[in-house]
């Protein structure tokens, strides 16, 4: 069985009973960064000494056929990213659709998402929203992408490093207008979480952040 484990965006209490009891039983733990997830074991007390594999982006794709066989073979093994859910702007779909392709077993152990957190604690309307992801780091290449959903209805979420959150904030306003709402959310879950308002400053731009915008 292949598990898709969400685990915290910053605070450790936002870890699940059922994450934790998956991490404690797996034989083998697919690790964006195998010494941050390490690190997360310790912090949250995990006796279980699984296998650690790392598995980003670049290495996915040629990770998959060993990692089929481990599932053939009946291993329990479970997918992590650094922070949040696996498969958001994280690698592992690949691994999914392979899995569904030879109806090997899946599940997805939930739990915190950023894009997700974002939204709530944006202040915006979520009725509808659309996940952009992590935009282009190319300022043509990003307003391409933020025109391509000019008429689209609902709120929308960017993922973004806190270098670029003054340069994406201006480019939204200058695709879709001076009025449009704009939310920039940091250090969610952290001792200085803060949601920002762009017209009232941007303050100090540190650690992970999320652009809301409708």
């Amino acid at each position: 069985m292949l598990y898709l484990v969400a685990v915290p965006i910053g605070n450790l209490g936002d870890i699940t009973l059922r994450a934790l009891e998956t991490l404690e039983k797996v034989e083998v733990v697919l690790a964006e960064d195998t010494r941050n997830t390490q690190k997360l074991f310790g912090l949250l007390k995990i006796k279980n000494k699984p296998k650690m594999v790392s598995f980003y982006d670049q290495v996915e794709e040629s990770r998959i056929p060993s990692i089929i066989e481990l599932l053939k073979g009946g291993v329990e093994v479970a997918l992590v990213t650094d922070a949040g859910t696996p498969l958001l702007s994280d690698p592992g779909w690949k691994l999914v659709k392979r899995c569904r392709e030879l109806g090997l077993a899946y599940t997805g152990v939930p739990g915190a998402c950023a894009a997700i957190n974002a939204l709530v604690l944006s202040g915006l309307p979520i009725g509808r929203f659309v996940f952009l992801g992590f935009l282009p780091k190319k300022s043509g290449e990003r307003k391409k992408v933020l025109e391509k959903y000019l008429t689209v209805d609902g709120s929308k979420v960017v993922y973004e490093s806190p270098y670029r959150v003054g340069k994406l904030v201006a480019e939204i306003k200058e695709v879709f207008g001076d009025k449009t709402e704009i939310r920039v959310i940091r250090e969610m879950t952290k001792k200085f979480e803060e949601v920002l308002d762009p017209n009232s400053g941007l303050g100090n731009q540190k650690g992970e952040v999320c652009v809301v915008f409708i």
